[in-house]
């Protein structure tokens, strides 16, 4: 099949997106990098549980046929399973990876008032025969400062405001024991918890962990947003892993976002859209509708949101991340050298997460947020597993989908000829 594609570059979009969906990819296997940290693989369905119901247990995103401008899948009994996908959003997806030579990267998308998944794209050049929907839905790279957000929420909701000042020193890019202890004569530097969200500042995250948590509430926490659990969706997904140490050195790490934690690409989106959905964990979902052979339409309940936090936290949170792109670690994706805005009109909130494996090597990097800030229609997640030599970071990525999102929404402008506008717009 690949060698047929070779000979014909200019294929239709449905054998493209089909190959998508079955996990091939066009690029050849490169170097030797590394695997991620957690093994992809499908996770298992049980086929007797009582939550399934007969369609459930035979969705194939391979065997999906593009039907007009959306996805379909037809049973053997002639029931037509319509998906939510946007198939020109997940081109676009498979097409920029491919582009970027990816060793591993997935890209999620959804709407957070009805949960309808628009983008579920994954992609690697080093294990091209990975089901694309399985680099979404397996936790195969560490959460990283995604992390924060959790941290950032428990420390809120237990009585830390955002404005809560904290002197530091170092921390940068790892915490030692020396890190955690305050020392006039080095901690030259102060500021608040909203900033150590925005520019993912170590030391203050794990200082007022340490402060304020324990191991038993941040577990407890790290739980609410999803984690050690299984996740709602059509589709069976690897429940995303937060193992909190007791010693206080690692738990202060895990806060601060190092290591002891797995998400998925899909569960990456459900936290960065928390704040944006004004402090609810809404699922998402990727069933449109199901129809049966009879013509009877069946519509898939939505999983009940779940209140993670409050309407206040959830904005202070959110404000925090709208400096990530403003100010903080995202800024170099949204903004240029000069302060000239990426995204016209588009105020973005997101939280960068960035962790490198030395032997062998492989560099995670994140981006999870919502869009736009002001009135929030999606929740998203990128994750790449990038080489020494990386050619475009997460918050780039993410950029670059939320704006293919925005203009394939947009509504032409009325075309007004002659006579009075206002009269020639109302005849339409």
């Amino acid at each position: 099949m690949i060698a047929f594609l070779r000979k014909r570059p200019g294929s239709c979009l449905l054998l493209t997106l089909t190959l998508f969906m079955a996990g091939g990819v066009l690029a050849q296997q490169s170097g030797s990098l590394a695997k991620p940290a957690v093994a992809i693989s499908r996770p298992k369905v049980e086929a007797k549980s009582k939550l399934m119901v007969d369609w459930r247990d035979k969705l194939d995103l391979r065997r999906a046929q593009l039907d007009g401008h959306r996805l379909v899948q037809t049973l053997s009994d002639k029931t037509q399973v319509n998906y939510t996908l946007d198939p020109d959003l997940q081109q676009w997806a498979l097409t920029y990876m491919q582009g970027h030579e990816l060793p591993y990267g997935a890209m999620v998308l959804y709407e957070l008032e009805q949960g309808k998944v628009l983008v579920m794209a994954g992609h690697s050049t080093r294990d091209p025969e990975t089901p694309s929907e399985d680099l979404c839905l397996t936790p195969w790279a560490p959460a990283a400062s995604v992390f924060k957000l959790v941290t950032a929420s428990a420390l809120m909701e237990n009585g830390v405001p955002a404005t809560t000042q904290v002197c530091y020193h170092g921390g940068l890019r790892g915490l030692r024991r020396h890190h955690l202890k305050d020392n006039p004569n080095l901690d030259t530097t102060c500021n608040s918890l909203s900033y150590a969200v925005s520019k993912s500042v170590n030391p203050i995250m794990a200082k007022l962990a340490l402060r304020y948590l324990d191991q038993r509430t941040l577990h407890r926490w790290s739980r609410r947003f999803g984690f050690n659990r299984a996740i709602p969706f059509e589709l069976a997904v690897q429940p995303s892993k937060a193992r909190i140490p007791a010693s206080d050195l690692e738990l202060a790490q895990v806060a601060a976002g190092f290591w002891h934690t797995e998400a998925s690409v899909l569960h990456g989106a459900v936290i960065g859209g928390v704040a944006g959905a004004q402090g609810m964990l809404r699922w998402p979902r990727m069933v449109e509708s199901v129809v049966r052979p009879d013509g009877k339409v069946e519509i898939p309940e939505p999983p009940a949101p779940e209140r993670v936090v409050s309407r206040r936290t959830a904005a202070a949170l959110a404000e925090a991340m709208v400096n990530t792109t403003r100010i903080g670690t995202g800024r170099r994706g949204f903004y240029s050298r000069r302060g000239k805005p990426f995204l016209s009109g588009i105020v973005v909130g997101g939280k960068t997460g960035s962790l490198s494996r030395k032997n062998p090597f492989i560099h995670y990097n994140w981006f999870v947020g919502f869009a736009p800030a002001s009135k929030p229609k999606v929740a998203f997640a990128v994750l790449l597993g990038n080489p020494p030599r990386w050619q475009i970071k997460a918050h780039t990525a993410g950029r670059m989908l939320l704006s293919r999102y925005f203009n394939s929404r947009k509504t032409p402008e009325p075309v007004v000829k002659k006579g009075n506008p206002a009269k020639t717009i109302a005849r339409r």
